[in-house]
């Protein structure tokens, strides 16, 4: 943890506002942020920007999200784009991402036997089931539009299979999760109206799944959840229906971005996808290597509770913190060839599922799915190579493409 950010007149510590700049709001520092960041590294850990703070290097980013004294931002960010009442506000309140210490602690306690790597290993045979039946519908056309034909649909079907709905509402999944994807961003505000109309939706099929489950338990995570207690204590009705929810918003979308990415990535690098294809026992280090370099989720905002010194400089109590863990995973004090993508190479662990007491709750199930798509998809679609450029998305704080036109040898 951090020292205390004692100042004196013998020894003080310099203001956050002397610090370097890195104007997040640049066009060209949006485009491509890694010049910059590599810059930053190598004069400090920590650089201001127009909403507060950048932290840029690998120890002091760690250090953050484990300091109880840097606290998430997301109940800020919503309530301050105008989501602070209705459901987006009731769905986050109680959510396991918003809140911090003990009730934090309680939430994780009750569900973690939900989402342990047996429980998420479960699942895999479905998820491979689930990836061919999509890949027969073009590996023999020797091309196709990866994200609406796979990225699309695999990880809300694997969601939906996990948690226990009928096939036939997995479309219904995936508008919603489509609208909620901006719970997390800076875009909330000019999309509540149908976040909100998503999230009241969604709320209505989960009470009916709940009522469902306690009457008639079954093997998937909501009856898990429904279930879940430690000592008689059990998740409230908001508290499943947050749990729920956050599934499907967090789950869904950055699968969704992390498969594009991956693609992507492995489109220009083809001597990686052929040894994945005749090594597809790389797959747990593919994943690994796709996160580190282009991670679908480039950093965690939070908010200082109180001054606190970090690398030299002094963060005010209530300054709004980026932990760059885009930066962190190509931190050149830890990465040897930080920037070459290589999935033999071993590595220290990437950043991109967070750190500390938020470290990301559905890791294993999130991992098993990349695993699983990315072993099928390099056995089946050899040589692969893009077709164009594809097309970013922008305004979602998810970095992914919303258009992948790839090529492929038929199979």
């Amino acid at each position: 943890m951090f020292p205390p950010a004692a100042i004196c007149e013998a020894d003080p510590v310099p203001a956050l506002t002397e610090a370097p700049l890195l104007d997040i709001l640049d066009p060209a520092v949006q485009a491509d942020p890694e010049p910059y960041y590599a810059d930053l590294r190598g004069r400090t850990a920590v650089a201001r920007t127009p909403l507060g703070a950048t932290i840029v290097r690998r120890a002091e980013v760690r250090e953050v999200l484990a300091d109880p004294r840097f606290v998430t931002s997301i109940p800020f960010l919503v309530e301050m784009q105008g989501g602070g009442d209705g459901w987006v506000s009731e769905m986050i309140s109680s959510s396991v991402i918003s809140t911090e210490g003990a009730d934090h602690t309680r939430l994780r306690r009750l569900v973690s036997r939900s989402f342990t790597p047996a429980a998420a290993g479960r699942h895999r045979p479905t998820m491979r089931a689930l990836a061919n039946e999509l890949v027969d519908a073009f590996a023999p056309t020797g091309h196709c539009e990866f994200v609406s034909a796979f990225a699309d649909h695999y990880p809300v079907q694997v969601i939906c299979e996990v948690l226990g709905t009928p096939r036939e509402d997995h479309d219904r999944f995936a508008r919603w999760g489509n609208a909620l994807t901006y719970v997390l961003s800076l875009e909330l505000g000019a999309h509540l109206v149908e976040i909100e109309a998503a999230a009241s939706a969604l709320g209505a099929y989960i009470e009916e799944m709940v009522v469902d489950r306690r009457d008639h338990p079954r093997d998937d995570l909501v009856t898990s959840l429904v279930q879940a207690s430690e000592d008689g204590d059990r998740l409230s009705s908001a508290e499943l229906f947050s749990m729920v929810a956050g599934i499907v918003f967090a789950g869904y979308d950055t699968t969704r971005n992390q498969l594009g990415q991956a693609l992507f990535t492995f489109a220009q690098h083809p001597e990686q996808w052929a040894l994945l294809g005749e090594q597809p026992e790389l797959a747990p280090q593919a994943v690994d290597e796709v996160m580190r370099l282009v991670g679908a989720v480039s950093g965690v905002p939070r908010i200082a509770l109180e001054d606190v010194e970090v690398d030299g400089w002094l963060i005010p109590a209530g300054t709004v913190v980026f932990a760059s863990v885009a930066s962190a995973n190509r931190d050149e004090s830890t990465f040897v060839d930080p920037l070459v993508f290589d999935i033999t190479a071993v590595r220290e662990g990437h950043l991109t599922f967070g750190g500390g007491p938020h470290y990301c709750l559905g890791v294993h199930l999130a991992r098993a799915e990349m695993e699983e798509a990315l072993r099928i998809l390099a056995a089946r679609l050899p040589d692969l190579r893009l077709e164009g450029e594809p097309r970013w998305r922008t305004g979602t704080g998810i970095a992914g493409p919303d258009e992948l036109r790839l090529q492929f040898r038929p199979s």
